[in-house]
């Protein structure tokens, strides 16, 4: 009886590694499926745009998400740190967006660190201003929005950074859940 019961006490604690050895493999599998990865709080610390002329918003920490908030201008929000994407590996840019005023509207672009014409100073548009909303994600394939002259005036090792904007008025704000680049290969 002793032998059955140090038996089964040995099994399930063979089980119980393995499965939290799966489980370790399954957060870490999906580490590294994202290549970036933002939280509101991380958002939060994004500096205003740099443009050519106007649009450099602000951003403060809200309830877990980051509030872009517009400029006078009634448009601009915030940039991220300089990040090199490879566009041979298909990535997709996820934004969550928790919320969005009806009256106005979000969107976000790319806007490489050396731009060789000057309409990219005012970046290339990966999600065309929108009115998303309701912690749902806006999920984009960036190779295929940036378009293939774009690829082919910078090659597919980008570097730059991402805007996230919000417009239609001053006061327009959108709040950030998150944002993810994933590799598709």
């Amino acid at each position: 009886m002793l032998k059955k019961a140090a038996f089964t006490l040995g099994l399930a604690s063979m089980l119980f590694v393995a499965g939290c050895s799966d489980q370790a493999d399954d957060e870490s599998a999906a580490d590294d499926l994202y290549s970036y990865t933002q939280d509101g709080a991380d958002v939060a610390e994004w500096t205003s745009m740099v443009t050519p002329g106007g649009g450099e918003g602000s951003v403060e920490l809200g309830d877990d998400v980051a509030v872009i908030q517009a400029a006078s201008d009634g448009w601009g929000g915030v940039q991220s740190e300089a990040m090199s994407i490879d566009l041979s590996r298909d990535p997709l840019l996820f934004v969550r967006v928790k919320e969005s005023g009806d009256d106005f509207k979000w969107g976000a672009k790319f806007v490489p660190s050396s731009p060789e014409i000057d309409e990219h100073n005012w970046g290339m548009y990966l999600i065309e201003d929108n009115n998303f909303k309701w912690n749902n994600y806006a999920v984009v394939d960036i190779k295929d929005k940036l378009g293939e002259s774009f690829v082919q005036l910078y090659g597919e090792d980008l570097e730059g950074v991402i805007w996230l904007m919000a417009s239609g008025s001053s006061e327009a704000t959108v709040e950030i859940s998150e944002v993810k680049i994933m590799y598709q290969k």
